[in-house]
């Protein structure tokens, strides 16, 4: 037995192997303790985490319809009456109860007062006018409806005129 037990003995006296390992391992916990382990993560950082599906952008809208007639300020009355009447008469052919939405639109103006009136003077100097040639083209006044409306793209006013 004297032989076994001289294997754990120390120079210093009679301390176990083990116990000089366990000692050992206590004083380089604190080094250790501050490395990470390798696992997966080491080399993806996204390993373990639930995915995140790429989700497109919506696909654009379709672009705007054509209006079924359009009238731009600054267009003399005899230019745009027969063109409007005859296109009234062919919509009217085809659908004898058409309806007419006759949309004025006026640019963005500083004041709310200005842009009140500048609303109004298309609607009186253009949609009114517009409105008329297509009740002289046969549509009753039922068949007409009429708006105006603000547009920020617009550099001057004009009517657009469509058809339901």
């Amino acid at each position: 037995m004297a032989p076994l037990v001289r294997h754990f003995r120390s120079h210093r006296g009679f301390v176990p192997h083990s116990a000089l390992l366990m000692g050992g391992l206590l004083l380089a916990m604190p080094l250790l303790s501050g490395c990470k382990l390798l696992d997966q993560r080491t080399f993806n950082p996204n390993a373990g985490k639930p995915p995140h599906p790429y989700i497109p952008p919506a696909p654009p809208g379709p672009p705007p319809h054509a209006p079924f007639l359009s009238v731009s300020e600054g267009t003399p009355e005899s230019d745009y009456g027969p063109i409007v009447e005859r296109a009234a008469k062919a919509a009217l052919s085809r659908k004898p109860n058409v309806l007419f939405i006759v949309q004025a639109f006026a640019p963005p103006q500083p004041t709310p007062d200005a842009q009140a009136q500048a609303l109004t003077d298309v609607t009186n100097h253009l949609a009114a006018l517009v409105a008329a040639h297509l009740a002289k083209a046969g549509a009753q006044p039922i068949q007409i409806e009429m708006h105006a409306t603000t547009d920020p793209s617009a550099a001057k006013p004009f009517v657009r005129v469509d058809v339901r």
